[in-house]
């Protein structure tokens, strides 16, 4: 969190949430988080809540109501993607970009009823994997992954802060062409487009 610019209390801030992030998964059956096979759709419903109940549980103490705010990002995705709001772009903060990318990490490492966890080094790849398609925030990876001890490049700055998805985005809009149009072109949904061009 200090590496992508959070302050000192932002950062504890975040530590602390990710100490508290899937409390709400005690709000889930067991039957539904030790389920070798596919889940449901109810099922998987269920899973989708349990951020929501994590951020409801905090708030019922004044200490830590604001750790709620933080935690209930953890699943949000910078498409929209995500859950348990399909939040997008901008609408989630910092600290809960930061929370979603450590995540995402050490939730591949450990070991899943559906699959055997991964080596830092492959989900480091799935990390970056998902900044590529937009799901993830680029700089908090790689704030993650230089503190779980993985060499980073060091990020080219690029023109207003854009990234070199958003500034592909960002050249066939000034050519005139609609979000549906740029989609097609570099085979993204349509709906992340429009997130890059909100971004933008």
């Amino acid at each position: 969190a200090a590496t992508c610019g959070l302050s000192s209390a932002e950062a504890t801030d975040v530590r602390r949430a990710g100490l508290l992030h899937d409390i709400g998964r005690i709000g889930v059956s067991n039957g539904v988080w030790d389920k070798e096979g596919t889940l449901t759709v109810a099922e998987t419903e269920r899973v989708r809540v349990h951020p929501y109940l994590t951020e409801r549980t905090l708030a019922s103490s004044p200490a830590l109501r604001h750790l709620g705010t933080i935690a209930i990002q953890h699943h949000e995705r910078l498409d929209g993607s995500g859950y348990p709001s399909g939040l997008a772009g901008d609408a989630i903060t910092a600290a809960g970009r930061v929370l979603a990318a450590a995540d995402m990490y050490r939730a591949k490492l450990e070991p899943r009823p559906h699959r055997p966890p991964l080596e830092p080094a492959e989900a480091a790849t799935v990390l970056r994997d998902e900044v590529r398609a937009g799901r993830i925030d680029g700089e908090a990876a790689d704030a993650v992954l230089r503190a779980a001890g993985h060499r980073v490049r060091r990020r080219r700055d690029t023109v207003a802060g854009l990234t070199p998805r958003e500034i592909e985005v960002l050249r066939l809009l000034a050519r005139g062409m609609s979000n549906k149009q740029i989609a097609h072109e570099l085979g993204i949904s349509r709906k992340t487009a429009g997130n890059h061009v909100e971004h933008i």
